[in-house]
């Protein structure tokens, strides 16, 4: 029987040490980024499992069962917060560009639950981050702290930038179109008519025709299903993990009108928006 834990707040910071982990296999009802600042042991997520050291981070969805085997005394920070966060506090609405960031880190949440910093300097900007996260929280310690509204924000971002980019080719310069051109499509994937292969063509100098070769050739996939899949993983994590309704799905991720937004996930999933929301909703019931 694995253990669920349910925190009602929007938002809490946990900051301490341990020798031995205390808590059972568990999975709970918010998301979180674990900091380790230093120690050393085993992470063990779902079907997966992480050898931790110095400056290590890991993000969590809702349901990600995990627990620690430490070896080494640990310094932990945790991030906790809800979906309700996530859409901003008092007269602070969550900006666009803090759904995308997030957005970034869900789905690679989907593929590994640890993050490798790019570098020493990226690590300890993140350490930095963190530490005014856990004095914010320590000196005010309220789920409607603005400066720590924005301290999180900035973390975010932070760790979005050493995101890896996949797939990864050989070829360093179209490499780096190819990475441009998927991060442009990430950027813009609300406004439809900006990840439409002309317009792709136009902003990446290339012929409409000879995109779609290039795009297969470089990611193994074409360009369409690349950009219908990258929305469907978008509407799915708003559909498990946000309270937002099917209508304000849809105009965020910018349809046309409801009935458009329908036959999308339909064709994609062969259910309904509704029903798909009700099968995530019974995967969240403790087993």
């Amino acid at each position: 029987m694995v253990k669920k834990y349910i925190q009602h707040e929007f938002l809490k910071v946990s900051h301490f040490n341990a020798e031995r982990w205390e808590h059972p296999v568990h999975n709970h009802n918010h998301f979180e980024i674990i900091f380790i600042h230093r120690g050393k042991g085993k992470h063990y997520v779902s079907s997966m499992h992480y050898h931790y050291e110095n400056s290590a981070v890991f993000l969590l969805a809702p349901c990600d069962i995990h627990h620690f085997e430490i070896e080494e005394e640990t310094e932990f920070t945790f991030l906790k917060f809800t979906n309700v966060y996530l859409k901003g506090i008092g007269n602070i609405p969550a900006t666009r560009r803090w759904n995308q960031d997030i957005d970034s880190l869900l789905i690679h949440t989907g593929r590994q639950h640890e993050l490798k910093f790019n570098s020493p300097v990226e690590a300890e900007k993140a350490a930095m981050l963190i530490n005014l996260i856990v004095k914010e929280w320590t000196d005010i310690r309220s789920e409607m702290n603005e400066a720590l509204f924005f301290l999180i924000q900035a973390l975010f971002a932070q760790l979005k930038r050493n995101l890896p980019v996949l797939p990864h080719t050989t070829n360093t310069k179209h490499d780096a179109k190819t990475t441009h051109l998927m991060h442009y499509i990430h950027e813009h994937i609300n406004c439809a008519e900006f990840t439409q292969a002309d317009h792709l063509a136009s902003v990446f100098s290339l012929s409409k025709h000879y995109l779609g070769i290039y795009f297969k050739e470089r990611t193994g996939t074409n360009l369409r299903d690349y950009v219908n899949r990258y929305k469907l993983h978008l509407i799915d994590n708003r559909l498990k993990y946000s309270s937002y309704s099917i209508k304000e799905i849809s105009n965020e991720l910018g349809f046309t009108d409801l009935s458009h937004f329908n036959k999308f996930y339909k064709k994609m999933t062969g259910v309904n928006p509704t029903m798909g929301r009700s099968r995530f909703t019974g995967a969240l019931v403790l087993t």
